[in-house]
């Protein structure tokens, strides 16, 4: 349901003014207000209380290919967000080894944890204007952050790095478990980065 704020009268709207002022205003050690964290609270907390501000708060996940690991924290990030949050993926490198829409262990775990339905349809490829457009750029390694370092905004954007290891040479019966630790890992930290940005268990559970 949307809530108007509506004051009775001339007085009333400088007061409701002057306590909001108040309220807005910065404790001790809290992040300053042209840091990107606090400005991503605050256009949150606007989101729910002022009916006019529509912005859409918006998260990339960027990896090599785009077919595991950005996949995978893209489809459990949108899972856990509302309409007020627009979750996508991009890969450094999508497509140039004649990629396949996903991977079979990504479309695995999907599967496993109803998510399929979160997750985009295909891969797509890192670009300046995808970097460009975003709010939070999280990165699996810190390759992809070089490779993007050109096209983003750190005032403006909150940066993340997460060294979320893609699968490599492994020995086949060692796969499963790597998956697992995986995406157990894209999972809590997915879930601290919406927690400190106050947008978790907006969506589904």
């Amino acid at each position: 349901m949307k809530v108007q704020f509506k004051a009775s009268s001339r007085l009333g709207s400088i007061a409701w003014a002057l306590e909001g002022t108040r309220r807005n205003r910065p404790a001790k050690n809290q992040p300053c207000r042209d840091s990107p964290l606090l400005g991503l609270q605050m256009l949150h907390r606007q989101q729910r209380c002022d009916p006019i501000l529509e912005r859409t708060v918006r998260i990339h996940f960027v990896c090599t290919g785009n077919i595991y690991r950005s996949r995978l924290a893209e489809a459990y990030c949108a899972s856990r967000c509302g309409s007020g949050v627009h979750v996508l993926s991009s890969g450094i490198s999508a497509g140039l080894n004649g990629s396949a829409a996903i991977s079979p262990y990504a479309a695995e775990i999907l599967a496993h944890y109803a998510l399929t339905s979160y997750a985009a349809a295909d891969w797509q490829r890192t670009t300046a204007s995808l970097v460009h457009a975003s709010d939070v750029l999280v990165f699996m390694e810190e390759e992809h952050r070089r490779f993007c370092e050109k096209w983003i905004e750190p005032t403006r954007q909150r940066i993340e790095v997460w060294e979320v290891e893609d699968i490599g040479a492994i020995d086949a019966s060692e796969i499963a478990r790597k998956v697992d630790r995986t995406f157990r890992m894209i999972r809590q930290k997915t879930d601290s980065l919406l927690a400190s940005l106050h947008l978790k268990n907006m969506g589904p559970t």
